[in-house]
């Protein structure tokens, strides 16, 4: 009862670090010894246990092994596919897709104008267009009669879509002002597309689809542009 009510009186001991520190020595005068134990004390698994750890330890090894080797095959062929994928240059890519889609709205500009025909035979190929010098009668009509209401009058419609028909196309094929080209033909196909619904699934939707990227790549290196930016570099 002495050393209880003496540790809840802290006044008497001259100072409270002083009475801290005597309650900790008691504290660890009542904790145990440590225990002196053998080093061959240690319990050690017997030699079944020890042999069947082992084999599964090789066991999951050998797994972890034929995963690592499965998905290194797997990730070098697929390295290799889209190695051999590069090998196609976007310039040539984007070369084709130029083409093609001056080719569907050029010769389709083709029929909604009139003038003076011209012709060119280089190395027996034969290539001939006809200059917009008027637009068709038929392409009035069409816009006035045929076609949904639009936006603007029907024979300012008539008139870019038949010139944007032949300048657009020609701006592709040359790589010059290219986004700004397919820009302009995604705009005809949306024209398109409202004055006749039906073949959105049929063309269009593939013309936009070209288009943007085009719009989004550019023209790649085989065109005026890339010339004109090597240029602007320099």
């Amino acid at each position: 009862m002495t050393d209880i009510t003496t540790a809840h009186r802290p006044v008497e001991l001259g100072s409270g670090e002083a009475a801290m520190s005597r309650l900790a020595d008691r504290l660890a005068a009542l904790a145990p010894p440590p225990l002196d134990l053998p080093p061959n004390s240690i319990m050690r698994p017997s030699p079944a246990v020890a042999a069947a750890m082992a084999t599964s330890q090789a066991i999951s090894k050998r797994a972890a092994e034929r995963a690592r080797r499965s998905r290194s095959i797997v990730g070098l062929l697929v390295d290799s596919f889209v190695a051999a994928c590069s090998f196609v240059p976007y310039a040539l890519i984007a070369l084709g897709l130029r083409l093609l889609m001056a080719r569907v709205f050029f010769f389709d500009g083709q029929t909604k104008v009139t003038g003076s025909l011209m012709s060119f035979d280089l190395y027996n190929f034969n290539f001939s267009m006809v200059l917009p010098m008027q637009v068709k009668a038929e392409t009035f009509n069409a816009f006035l009669t045929a076609y949904p209401p639009l936006a603007v009058p029907p024979m300012l419609a008539a008139y870019a879509l038949s010139y944007a028909e032949f300048v657009l196309p020609i701006l592709l094929v040359i790589g010059f002002a290219t986004r700004f080209a397919a820009l302009g033909l995604l705009i005809v196909t949306a024209m398109l597309f409202y004055l006749m619904p039906a073949g959105l699934w049929t063309a269009q939707v593939y013309w936009a689809g070209i288009l943007l990227v085009l719009l989004s790549r550019g023209a790649g290196q085989l065109s005026i542009d890339n010339i004109i930016r090597l240029i602007a570099r320099r």
